[in-house]
């Protein structure tokens, strides 16, 4: 078996290099190669003992297989992607051995690692891999075959939060949340596009979720206090000073911001809280487009309600007066049907999820970006 280094390989998402070990923790983040072999196994590592059974790591393993003449390009990401991976890997040790792809006969195959999971759960780290085989060089090249660059920000939706779940018949677990099934990730797909996710469940941009008995806001972790960082949290949890993202390791095109959910369960359509709200979703709006002044922003909202949509548009028309040359446009989707299926903790289906990649596409096509 012959070592692999970290570099050899294609990374995707936002990761962060701790003692050796790469972590990628936000959701669909993960890394890509292609070898000739017959055996690949990868050491990973998480923080199992921290969570309970619910919500431990899982990734997703999809591997097809390239011919002579593919196999000579670079790679492409979205080349035979299956919409079902080929393997779901439970993280549940501290550290151990995973099989990632074997076969009897040498076999050329493409393999594509994601964590399906969010990184408010526990966290993925690679820590090496071998294979019975030869690296192909187009993995080494790192080169992609993409049209555009997606960066997705937002909260549990974006995250595919209980996708494989059913309202009121299953509890929220990991193993539902399928960040390969969500909104973000098909629209990538649809678009054959590169892609980067900032996502985390219950997040806002002024508060938390807020249950309806109470009636205080939580601001534990917002948004914009999370964005500027490669990996805030894993970083406070490792007692690490948290790293400063480095926009230049990814300028996407287009940004699309699925925020509000989550505050609306605190605004509740008061006066005050929702022009906080507008003022807050202002001044992210701000450190997005600083962090990446060529992109276009898309601002949704609606699938899961649209009382913040209004307070939505008046935030981009505020920051529009201030940055005139800025590109955003504002995207409201259709909420949620329930003849469509409902997920878990009333989150939206695998078909919704498709409703929403095909809108958000046909607007970035429409729009220009």
């Amino acid at each position: 078996m012959t070592d692999i280094s970290k570099d050899s390989l294609i990374w995707f998402g936002r990761t962060i290099d701790v003692d050796g070990v790469r972590y990628f923790d936000y959701s669909a983040s993960g890394f890509e190669f292609a070898f000739t072999g017959t055996k690949a196994v990868c050491k990973f590592c998480s923080d199992p003992e921290v969570w309970q059974s619910d919500t431990k790591c899982w990734l997703g393993v999809y591997v097809s297989e390239l011919d002579e003449n593919t196999a000579k390009k670079p790679l492409d990401f979205w080349n035979d992607f299956k919409s079902e991976p080929d393997k779901h890997i439970l993280l549940n040790k501290n550290t151990a051995d995973y099989t990632i792809f074997e076969s009897k006969t040498p076999k050329t195959v493409h393999v594509r690692v994601l964590k399906l999971s969010e990184a408010a759960f526990a966290c993925a780290g690679f820590c090496g891999l071998k294979i019975a085989g030869t690296l192909l060089k187009s993995a080494a090249q790192g080169k992609k075959l993409c049209h555009a660059k997606l960066q997705f920000i937002g909260d549990s939706i974006t995250c595919g939060y209980g996708i494989d779940g059913v309202f009121e018949k299953d509890v929220f677990t990991t193993e539902q949340e399928r960040a390969d099934k969500s909104f973000a990730f098909l629209t990538a797909k649809e678009l054959g596009a590169e892609f980067q996710m900032v996502s985390w469940s219950g997040i806002g941009i002024t508060t938390c979720y807020v249950p309806p008995e109470e009636d205080a806001a939580k601001t534990e972790i917002l948004m914009p206090l999370l964005f500027p960082y490669t990996d805030k949290s894993l970083s406070l949890r490792l007692k690490l000073e948290p790293e400063v993202w480095n926009a230049d390791k990814f300028k996407p095109d287009v940004i699309v911001i699925n925020l509000g959910t989550n505050d609306q369960s605190f605004t509740r359509q008061k006066d005050e809280r929702v022009s906080a709200f507008i003022s807050g979703y202002r001044q992210f709006l701000e450190t997005v487009h600083r962090a990446s002044p060529e992109a276009c922003i898309v601002a949704c909202l609606g699938v899961m309600g649209q009382d913040l949509c209004a307070a939505v548009e008046k935030a981009v028309l505020l920051f529009k007066v201030d940055f005139p040359k800025a590109s955003v446009s504002v995207l409201k989707f259709d909420v949620q049907d329930e003849a469509d299926g409902i997920g878990a903790d009333w989150h939206p289906s695998a078909k919704t999820h498709q409703k929403m990649a095909q809108k958000l596409v046909e607007h970035i096509k429409h729009s220009g970006h």
